[in-house]
């Protein structure tokens, strides 16, 4: 019996001492701010992006286009080397759209590791401060209490961080 009321003691003493959070990373970036400016930054080298592949793509059907009206008036070799040169260009602009699309995730990477390694050391500062046991990430938990959650806080630290710099 004494050993039980010991074992249930200690167990109780225990669960006292671990706090346990969880912080929404995704949240974290978005609605901080400087997760809102690196967004619009993005969005404004995607529109960019963009912009060129659409005129280049403009320019290839403009060339389909005279091609399909002009190719049965042309000579044959004529003809074939305008569709040599329409093949070439629309394999640079297949070759420059996956460049492209490479380049934007990576630069994306980029700036969203940089807020992450500033998210992970408030993170590590809420946590010390408010002597919590374990903090986990959003994504990785089926269910929780919402009173745990600490992504709130972790902007807010995270903004105030960002305005003092």
């Amino acid at each position: 019996m004494a050993l039980c009321v010991f074992f249930f003691a200690n167990v109780s003493w225990a669960q006292e001492k671990i706090k346990i959070g969880f912080i929404d990373i995704q949240r974290a970036i978005s609605e901080s701010q400087s997760g809102k400016r690196a967004k619009e930054r993005f969005q404004a080298q995607v529109k960019k992006a963009e912009a060129d592949l659409l005129k280049e793509k403009q320019e290839l059907d403009r060339l389909k286009t005279d091609l399909d009206k002009k190719g049965p008036l042309l000579k044959d070799e004529e003809r074939r080397n305008l569709e040599a040169d329409l093949q070439r260009r629309y394999v640079n602009y297949q070759r420059s759209m996956t460049d492209q699309q490479q380049e934007l995730r990576q630069r994306e990477s980029e700036m969203t590791g940089d807020i992450l390694r500033e998210l992970e050391k408030i993170v590590n500062e809420v946590g010390k401060a408010e002597k919590f046991t374990l903090i986990l990430e959003r994504s990785q938990i089926l269910y929780s209490d919402q009173g745990i959650d600490i992504t709130g806080r972790v902007i807010e630290a995270y903004n105030a961080r960002s305005k003092s710099k």
